[in-house]
């Protein structure tokens, strides 16, 4: 009967995972110790196995619709990689309690923000986000399949890629459900590439997660298995329903990525809760 319940939730989760490109990790977690019982170590090891056969079988679509960035994936991940260690060093100085608390809260803020704004129409030519992107490491991107163009600040994209990590190192979870939204709102990349590309690069982490967290024995894999297939599933449902809803576009990828960024600073203070046991 667990199974059964961990197969129906992991399907869920990952349909609405592969529609805002954050995979559903943040989402499974709290889950996962809330209703099914599990120890937190086994919680996190649970949901990076989980999270890699549903990110190929999205990146595996994306590639074959050639709307993967590679150069966006490689700007934001590997100063991301720099960034979990430098994350996993400050846990030691910080006060992480109260940082956590408030990273759940502006995240919160930062989904209500696109939640009430994604139908006002942007201007590109206004703000410091603008101006930035046009320093002297910007250069234009182009994806000619897609008939897109889309201009980067390199710098700049690392920096945030480096703090997306710090993040993910110091609180203890995954940065995706920040990097999509940078993406589409900072650098205005299309949001049909922003998800790709983070759905990419989580490949990667997940990859070095599950590595990190079998050698620490976090990984059950009679419980991983309903879940990992249960991922995959979701994800061929959640990019049947994308290739439905594809008239939408922009719009309503925002309203997803809004509605998930406040599902996801909920789920990390229910984590919080959980793990130091108000």
């Amino acid at each position: 009967m667990t199974e059964i319940l961990l197969f129906l939730v992991g399907i869920i989760i990952s349909t609405f995972g592969t529609l805002v490109g954050f995979g559903g990790g943040v989402f499974l977690v709290p889950v996962l110790i809330m209703f099914f019982q599990f120890p937190i170590e086994l919680a996190i090891g649970t949901a990076m196995t989980a999270l890699l056969p549903a990110a190929l079988v999205s990146s595996i679509f994306n590639f074959r619709e050639k709307s993967i960035d590679y150069v966006v994936a490689s700007l934001l991940q590997f100063p991301a990689m720099l960034g979990t260690v430098i994350g996993a060093f400050l846990v030691a100085y910080t006060p992480v309690l109260q940082m956590q608390i408030l990273f759940s809260i502006f995240v919160t803020v930062v989904g209500i923000y696109m939640l009430a704004t994604y139908q006002h129409k942007q201007n590109r030519q206004r703000g410091m986000m603008y101006r930035l992107n046009r320093m002297p490491t910007s250069f234009i991107r182009k994806n000619h399949p897609k008939h897109l163009a889309y201009r980067l600040n390199g710098g700049l994209m690392a920096f945030f890629g480096l703090c997306t990590g710090t993040i993910a190192g110091l609180f203890g979870i995954g940065g995706g459900f920040l990097q999509t939204p940078i993406m589409i709102r900072a650098f205005k990349i299309p949001s049909q590439i922003a998800i790709s590309t983070s759905l990419f690069i989580l490949v990667v982490t997940s990859l070095s997660g599950i590595s990190s967290h079998y050698w620490l024995g976090n990984i059950d894999w009679t419980k991983s298995m309903p879940l990992m297939l249960a991922f995959a599933l979701g994800a061929l449902l959640g990019k049947a329903i994308k290739g439905k809803d594809a008239t939408t576009s922009q719009k309503s990828s925002e309203k997803l990525i809004g509605i998930g960024l406040m599902l996801a600073g909920i789920s990390v203070m229910i984590h919080i809760i959980l793990k130091y046991q108000f």
